[in-house]
């Protein structure tokens, strides 16, 4: 289903107002908002209990400057919205998602990108994955939500993780009304993920059941594209004798510590320039990658100890020309505390955003009801300085801040949701918008 007004709202430049704001959103989340000459693009999702496959309930909504609605795109059945970016002239690239399994074990992943013009028209384009060159290792499909897309300029590159855990990237061009193909490389070789599910079914927090099905990306200011993937025991084999490389020498069997990410680096042509195992993956829990000023910054939580809130928040920081340690950094606010997205700061710090003041049985997976949106100012070596008020839910439920995005003058824009499930509590939610200027902080 498309829905689209044919508004003249893009025919020129103009930046979406920045004045502090609260908006409230009835039914979903809201995982990503960015601005879009005059107005917004969000991505909303309806929360979903945890079943066997995480298949994501989302779609796009345009939004005047006012975050009031004007149009909106759902997939059609079958189909599966994963992300959406936005581009300098308006338009918005996005990727759906398909999985057909009257084959049996020999399911098929349909991928499709879709560009949606400022028109009110929309090209498609299918995606698909290089030749297998090898005999690939059994393959569940644990989730559909195994797909990044990065704009630069109104060009896009798409990481995907397709069938038999192979993961790509691809760099796609819109030229003469079409999304083409400029490049597509392989990041990792398939290897083993294995399923982590939680105990009477729930709301799976965190995404502790699928989040090795992940994969994070993100561009540099010259369009070098860095891609990163969780690191396994299986992943490193695989890659070390795919690559013909040893990233298994950095990890630390006798420990169980086998990294928590490989990052690799492509130039903006698709040449491979290198791959790094990054971080230590005792008791770290990776959740998001973002790249600026010049660094790599990984962000997540880590266990600190036995106790129910025990977890902090968590981010790396790498320098991006070749990928070596620059600093790592917890950060304990209230019981536990966790990060889902970061954005760098031209001062050489950054905002990072997430949750805080949860618990969550140090022996299992469940996370409690209650919880806080967490929005805080990092300085240049990933420690806190300070902290920006988010919108909150009722106090005996969750909210969580989901996504930033710094705009031009400074300001920044926050979206999550509030008014979440925990673990094992009734699941619905309500979403958020704020924009808060930098006096806030």
């Amino acid at each position: 289903m498309f829905i689209f007004s044919c508004e003249d709202r893009f025919d020129e430049q103009v930046d979406p107002p920045v004045q502090p704001s609260t908006t409230l959103l009835s039914g979903q989340a809201v995982i990503k908002i960015l601005p879009s000459r005059k107005g917004w693009v969000a991505i909303k999702e309806t929360l979903q209990p945890q079943f066997s496959i995480t298949q994501p309930i989302r779609e796009i909504s345009w939004m005047n400057s006012d975050f009031t609605q004007t149009s909106n795109f759902k997939p059609d059945d079958g189909w599966s919205l994963i992300d959406a970016v936005v581009h300098p002239s308006g338009q918005v690239t996005a990727v759906v998602v398909q999985l057909d399994m009257r084959g049996g074990a020999d399911h098929v992943w349909h991928m499709k990108a879709l560009r949606f013009k400022t028109d009110g028209s929309m090209v498609e384009s299918e995606l698909s994955p290089l030749p297998i060159t090898n005999d690939p290792i059994p393959f569940f499909p644990l989730s559909y939500d195994r797909v990044k897309l990065v704009a630069f300029g109104e060009n896009v590159y798409v990481v995907a993780r397709w069938k038999y855990n192979y993961i790509e990237a691809s760099r796609l061009i819109f030229i003469n009304n079409q999304l083409t193909v400029d490049w597509q490389k392989v990041v990792e070789p398939d290897h083993y993920v294995g399923l982590i599910g939680i105990i009477g079914g729930g709301f799976d927090n965190f995404h502790q059941g699928d989040r090795y099905c992940f994969v994070y990306a993100d561009v540099d200011s010259k369009g070098d594209l860095y891609v990163a993937a969780p690191s396994t025991e299986e992943l490193l084999i695989n890659h070390d004798s795919y690559f013909s490389e040893d990233l298994t020498a950095s990890a630390d069997p006798a420990t169980y510590d086998y990294g928590v990410a490989v990052l690799t680096k492509f130039s903006s042509e698709g040449e491979r320039l290198w791959a790094k195992l990054e971080g230590h993956a005792s008791n770290t829990r990776l959740l998001g990658m973002r790249v600026g000023n010049n660094s790599v910054y990984f962000i997540g939580r880590q266990k600190t100890g036995t106790e129910a809130n025990s977890w902090d928040a968590w981010v790396y920081a790498a320098d991006a020309p070749a990928g070596s340690k620059l600093y790592e950094s917890t950060i304990d606010v209230q019981d536990g505390d966790m990060f889902w997205d970061l954005q760098p700061l031209q001062d050489g710090g950054a905002i990072a955003v997430g949750s805080t003041g949860y618990t969550q049985n140090p022996s299992g997976l469940s996370v409690s009801d209650a919880r806080k949106a967490l929005a805080v100012v990092l300085d240049a070596q990933g420690k806190m300085t300070g902290a920006v008020e988010l919108p909150q839910g009722p106090v005996e439920r969750g909210s969580e801040a989901m996504f930033t995005k710094v705009l031009g003058d400074g300001s920044i824009v926050v979206s999550g949701v509030h008014n979440a499930p925990g673990t094992h509590a009734p699941v619905y939610c309500d979403g958020f918008i704020a924009v808060r200027g930098m006096e806030k902080q």
